[in-house]
């Protein structure tokens, strides 16, 4: 596994858990919002460990990716994600991934398959404080070294 597909993934998994913290800016807890988001690497806050089947194509069954990102909305630092997920499948190279979003009026909790592309939806599976019983989806789309997340809650 190279160096750069780990860190395409491991890029990919942080901001689709950077997503969630859109949440608290725009609409902190509302019902039917849908929330448009930016995360940023915390050095010395990223492990990879390549436990599993090596493969040319990226993070592979067994592999294991941990870290923490600060999030920021508009420049701004709003919050934190710490996210673990491990590789599930090894022939359509797809990882499962559990996060907490931390904000100031409490978390949100993510996770879902993330695969191996620039495009992908997860879950949003509820919170604590002001986002108890938010849930939703979280899509992430990453063309290029900037990633794109949009969070629909359901009314």
């Amino acid at each position: 596994m190279t160096r750069k597909t780990k860190l395409s993934l491991a890029t990919a998994i942080a901001v689709l858990c950077a997503a969630a913290l859109g949440v608290a800016f725009s609409s902190a807890g509302t019902a039917g919002a849908t929330l448009r988001f930016v995360a940023h690497d915390e050095p010395g806050n990223f492990a990879l460990d390549d436990l599993g089947a090596k493969s040319p194509q990226g993070p592979d069954i067994g592999d294991v990716i941990a870290f923490t990102q600060t999030l920021s909305v508009g420049g701004k630092t709003a919050g934190s994600v710490h996210l673990g997920a491990i590789g599930v499948d090894h022939r359509r190279h797809l990882t499962q991934a559990t996060g907490t979003v931390v904000l100031r009026n409490g978390t949100i909790a993510v996770a879902g398959l993330v695969p191996q592309s620039h495009l992908f939806t997860l879950a949003v599976l509820g919170g604590t404080g002001s986002y108890a019983g938010t849930h939703g989806t979280l899509t992430v789309s990453t063309p290029a070294h900037t990633s794109t997340i949009t969070i629909a809650l359901a009314p």
